[in-house]
């Protein structure tokens, strides 16, 4: 059985890793992962508790934490190890330098013991106390949970869905902090940060310009490419919704059933009924129009400093309903935003709001 050594420098056996040689065992380990597969049961893939959990960052979800990415590190090196069937106990400078992660060897010092203290709760490792030349080993090895928990990580990073959800909620969050910090936000400084981090790879550049293309085409993010900005609705995303995919689908649940029909003379009727509302592709353009036309309308009534965001809405669902099949998921998000505009209206248009924001939440029901 591997043991890694937690505290101090003791080694037994005189174990050096040769550079090169653990990322090739882990390529080897990787390969094999790809010919036999660990099947992920979904629901313990989506759960994301305790010490180690399935999405992004360190060992799961989008946290940040560098005690999260420690513990993944762990895991993945007794896995690697282990496999390998050396029968000495490497400190954990040695593994650090040998995986080619020097600039973390404070951070995994750092968080070390209390990572260690997590994965043995979770019963992902277990560990023997001994006296060493430096004081108190703590020497770890896997348990059959935490052998299966380092194989599923090793499969979670070919699911394609799950990174790029996952890369997308860290970068929002990385440039949110960052922002709030008064710090650089230029992306690929993320890959310094726990956030650079996906079930314990880091993001390649491919995942992380996708990311931020997404974020800023659905004005999550602004600024450029290399350097993005955060933006108020990726504000409301990062504090009131549990993630960009949650921010995006948010709908309110109002339980009222209608038909909205928009003519070419641009009026709009709404109707209440009984049945499911269904809606057409001729219809479908022609109503997103008659919205957007009502924004502006509204928005002459209002003072000139307030009406810029309802033009900026108005221009995107004007984009939609020009396309044969629009994006229904952003369509929902910029009817939000709408309402959203709508609801901060001054006291004397309230009524007139209403109504307008009543045809948004009832069109909103029949997207699907």
């Amino acid at each position: 059985m591997f043991q890694l050594v937690i505290r101090g420098d003791h080694m037994a056996s005189g174990f050096k890793p040769k550079p090169g040689v653990f990322k090739e065992i882990q390529r080897t380990l990787e390969r094999e992962a790809r010919k036999h597969p660990v099947r992920i049961p979904i629901q313990a893939e989506a759960a994301g508790t305790g010490a180690v959990s399935g999405g992004g960052g360190g060992r799961g979800g989008v946290t940040g934490s560098e005690f999260d990415l420690v513990a993944g590190f762990f895991l993945d090196w007794l896995f690697v190890l282990q496999k390998s069937q050396r029968g000495a106990w490497p400190s954990i400078s040695q593994l650090v330098e040998s995986t080619g992660n020097q600039e973390f060897l404070p951070m995994v010092e750092a968080q070390g013991d209390v990572a260690v203290d997590a994965l043995v709760q979770d019963d992902l490792v277990k560990e023997a106390k001994a006296m060493g030349r430096f004081g108190m080993l703590r020497r770890i090895s896997l348990t059959d949970a935490g052998n299966r928990e380092a194989a599923q990580r090793i499969e979670r990073r070919r699911d394609n869905r799950a990174r790029r959800n996952a890369c997308r909620d860290a970068v929002l969050r990385w440039v949110y902090e960052r922002d709030a910090n008064g710090e650089s936000t230029e992306i690929a400084e993320i890959v310094t940060s726990p956030y650079g981090w996906f079930s314990g790879e880091l993001y390649s550049g491919a995942d992380l310009a996708g990311a931020v293309q997404f974020l800023r085409e659905r004005r999550l993010l602004g600024g450029t490419d290399e350097i993005p900005t955060i933006e108020p609705a990726g504000t409301e995303c990062i504090e009131q919704y549990g993630g960009v995919v949650d921010y995006l689908n948010r709908g309110d649940g109002a339980g009222v059933n209608v038909t909205i029909l928009g003519d070419n003379k641009g009026q709009l009727a709404v109707a209440n009924r009984d049945v499911a509302q269904t809606q057409t592709n001729t219809n479908e353009g022609q109503v997103l129009a008659i919205f957007a036309e009502a924004l502006r309308e509204f928005a002459r009534l209002l003072p000139e400093d307030q009406q810029p965001r309802y033009e900026m809405v108005a221009s995107e669902l004007e984009q939609e309903a020009a396309k044969e099949q629009p994006d229904k998921t952003w369509v929902r998000s910029l009817l939000d935003r709408g309402k959203g505009l709508l609801e901060g209206a001054p006291a004397n248009l309230q009524h007139l709001a209403q109504v307008a924001k009543i045809g948004f939440d009832l069109y909103g029901q029949g997207l699907s």
